[in-house]
């Protein structure tokens, strides 16, 4: 789990959960947001997100979103040789499997140019990948591979994201900004503020 911050201040959790069926890894995501100022909610965001994956590939998404009130979702399954996508973005067919953002699974930078499926609603992301290099995280106590995300949401808007993978390909702590505010994900055990 991820603690999730907002310019220093907590607002909420990133939950990731995995079990293994026969030739299935299901991954579960719950992500839970909420800035509040002298008391009054200026902002909330809710996701739920299942993912299943087959040969690090995936199979199929369901994900549902509160964004500030603005409902979204988006829906993935692989038909014989195409991907169908359906979501508030709308619908269409792909020949090829995407990579979708939820970030946990470092296919995401394993390419240096990245056409990924933003899993709020279906809509595509385009980033540039660059890897920076090696850095000891969390008081030195963890050594993480760190890439940046350099890219454009269909929408036109900005995204500047850094990631930080273990030695064992986890995902290990996420930064961007969003509406001018710094946005850090860290891991739970590794949380001292």
């Amino acid at each position: 789990m991820f603690n999730v911050y907002r310019n220093d201040s907590k607002i909420g959790y990133h939950k990731l959960n995995f079990t293994k069926n026969e030739d299935f890894i299901e991954s579960k995501i719950n992500i839970e947001f909420k800035v509040s100022f002298l008391g009054l909610t200026l902002y909330e965001y809710s996701h739920q997100n299942i993912e299943l994956w087959r040969d690090n590939s995936l199979f199929q998404l369901n994900t549902k979103t509160n964004k500030n009130g603005e409902i979204l979702d988006c829906n993935y399954k692989r038909i014989n040789d195409s991907y169908q996508v359906n979501g508030s973005f709308g619908k269409r067919l792909l020949q090829t499997s995407p990579v979708p953002t939820s970030y946990w699974n470092k296919k995401i930078v394993e390419n240096n140019l990245v056409n990924a499926l933003n899993t709020q609603d279906c809509s595509d992301l385009y980033f540039t990948v660059s890897y920076i290099g090696q850095d000891l995280i969390y008081n030195d106590s963890l050594l993480a591979d760190h890439f940046k995300l350099i890219g454009k949401e269909s929408s036109g808007e900005d995204v500047d994201i850094d990631l930080w993978y273990d030695q064992e390909d986890r995902w290990v702590k996420m930064i961007f900004v969003k509406d001018s505010s710094k946005i850090e994900y860290i891991l739970e055990q590794h949380d001292s503020k």
